[in-house]
């Protein structure tokens, strides 16, 4: 039977402004995917992000290009030819594999061999503000076991301290989001780790990498902006002890789960992230949480409303993945 392709743009707004280095949000668009076929439906879901050149209508306008062919029967590994790495492609792979699952009555904890997602511990993320607001923050999280705080080039240690002074027992990872300078990295680093912090994540423009390749920082980085797919692995390899794999970067699950395994074999650390998603985007990243050191897939935390059969949050633990959100054998 052919299959039915239908697609829309989705606004879910956010419990309060997330800020980074960037700029800030007060809600997500999002971009979801059905396929329907033999009566069985499924999903998946894309975020585009502004800083990759995406929008909901570019997005929109490559599953256009693309709805022939997934009508036709367009298969996994098929997509990964016929789509660039990014939202789009994550959107079109999520559903494929959700379509795989309900049309062979296998999860796709079965297909991909990895454990279906319970007990999994996130970071609760900390939006940029005054030091005094961040503490105010931390100290409603402060039976959160790791803490993210986003940060740009000016405070820093103000608002790492202000953040640690109010979650004493709280572990802290940094993410400067590309905002720092090489200089500014060789000033703070040093004084981080006595104020709780365990990992700085991309704290260089992606394109400056090489400037890590001579500095021994005494905290593990991470490669965010700076890793998509692969291609970028060769390049990051001496300069950054972990990476970030985020679907939305990665085109989809099925070249997270190559990029994983690739980067463990050049020893990096994984993390797990992703964009502000609905608990729909989330659930296919929450199959890589088993493999990671560091798991950040708080997006359904900081939304005011959420997809039906939600994700929840509770003092950093997830809870488990409903099979009727995604990615079980049961039918919506």
């Amino acid at each position: 039977m052919k299959r039915q392709v239908k697609f829309k743009q989705e606004t879910w707004p956010l419990l309060k402004p997330f800020v980074i280095a960037r700029g800030e949000r007060k809600e997500t668009h999002v971009v979801t995917l059905q396929i329907k076929e033999n009566g069985v439906i499924a999903r998946g879901e894309a975020t585009p992000n502004t800083r990759y050149g995406e929008t909901p209508q570019s997005v929109i306008q490559q599953l256009q290009q693309i709805t022939p062919l997934l009508a036709a029967g367009l298969n996994r590994t098929e997509l990964q030819q016929v789509l660039p790495a990014g939202s789009a492609r994550n959107a079109v792979d999520a559903a494929l594999w959700d379509l795989e699952a309900k049309l062979y009555g296998k999860g796709v904890d079965q297909l991909s061999a990895l454990p279906w997602p319970e007990k999994i511990m996130t970071v609760q993320t900390i939006s940029i503000l005054s030091p005094e607001e961040m503490a105010r923050d931390a100290k409603e999280l402060d039976g959160f076991p790791i803490i993210k705080v986003k940060l740009d080039a000016n405070l820093i240690l103000e608002r790492v301290s202000a953040v640690h002074e109010n979650a004493p027992d709280a572990k802290l990872l940094i993410d400067a989001n590309e905002s720092w300078t090489i200089d500014i990295l060789k000033r703070v680093a040093p004084l981080l780790g006595n104020l709780g912090v365990i990992f700085i994540e991309q704290p260089l423009p992606a394109g400056q990498d090489q400037m890590l390749a001579s500095y021994s920082c005494p905290l593990p980085l991470g490669a965010d902006e700076s890793c998509h797919t692969r291609a970028d692995l060769n390049k990051l390899v001496g300069k950054y002890d972990v990476i970030n794999i985020k679907l939305d970067k990665t085109g989809g699950l099925t070249e997270a789960i190559a990029l994983m395994e690739e980067a463990k074999k050049l020893d990096l650390e994984i993390m797990v992230g992703c964009m502000l998603s609905s608990s729909l985007g989330i659930a296919p990243a929450m199959f890589l949480a088993s493999q990671a050191k560091y798991v950040d897939l708080d997006a359904p935390a900081l939304l005011k409303q959420d997809q039906a059969h939600n994700l929840t949050i509770r003092n950093g633990e997830m809870s488990p993945l409903n099979p009727r959100l995604w990615g079980g054998t049961f039918n919506y």
